[in-house]
């Protein structure tokens, strides 16, 4: 197998990777064991989506456990909402005020 970057596409600035001659797809975002990895590392994606997958497991442990104590609340919110967020954090890790405020408000 070769990797190689012989060729310069002039029409978007880009090269063209090529795998043993087959020319590589480029593709805007790309997810990998959960991750949504966007051209400039930023995340911006991903961290939208983990808030919005935060917001609805709160609006099911809300429909669906009305009439809960802080205890029951605080376990079923460390079991079922935390994780989401916590998931794969140091490669996706907010280093952005704005990414940092989006996630603590689903906190």
């Amino acid at each position: 197998m070769s990797f190689h970057q012989r060729q310069y596409d002039t029409g978007t600035n880009s090269f063209i990777y090529k795998i043993d001659g087959v020319p590589l797809e480029q593709v805007e975002s790309y997810k990998d064991l959960g991750v949504l990895f966007d051209p400039f590392l930023l995340f911006d994606q991903h961290i939208s989506n983990k808030v919005n997958k935060a917001y609805s497991m709160l609006g099911l442990i809300q429909r669906n456990f009305r009439e809960l104590s802080q205890e029951c609340f605080v376990v079923l919110y460390k079991s079922l909402v935390r994780p989401n967020l916590e998931y794969a954090n140091t490669v996706w890790a907010p280093r952005r005020m704005c990414d940092t405020e989006k996630i603590e408000k689903s906190k």
